[in-house]
């Protein structure tokens, strides 16, 4: 059975004199927001079984991720909504 450590008067602090080990203070940066290409948002799609084998099909076929998929589709509803939206002002 090994020896417990000993507690010598180095270790053990005089009632009310304890302080922090560490003293310094850790000085936080704002943080960058990422511009451009570099942002991006995550964002969860719920899909039924038949548009989520319809999207892994076509993504095979095309050799395209569902991200790039997409990013395609969603270009192109904004870019059609925004012009209906234009046409009716």
């Amino acid at each position: 059975m090994s020896k417990p450590a000993s507690l010598t008067s180095g270790l053990v602090a005089v009632k009310g004199h304890a302080a922090p080990a560490v003293t310094h203070v850790q000085t936080l940066r704002p943080s960058e927001k990422p511009v451009g290409q570099n942002y991006y948002k995550a964002l969860t799609v719920k899909l039924d079984r038949e548009r989520y084998e319809a999207l892994k099909n076509l993504g095979v076929k095309l050799d395209k991720k569902s991200q790039e998929i997409f990013t395609e589709a969603l270009d192109l509803w904004v870019e059609k909504e925004l012009a209906s939206a234009r046409a009716t002002q």
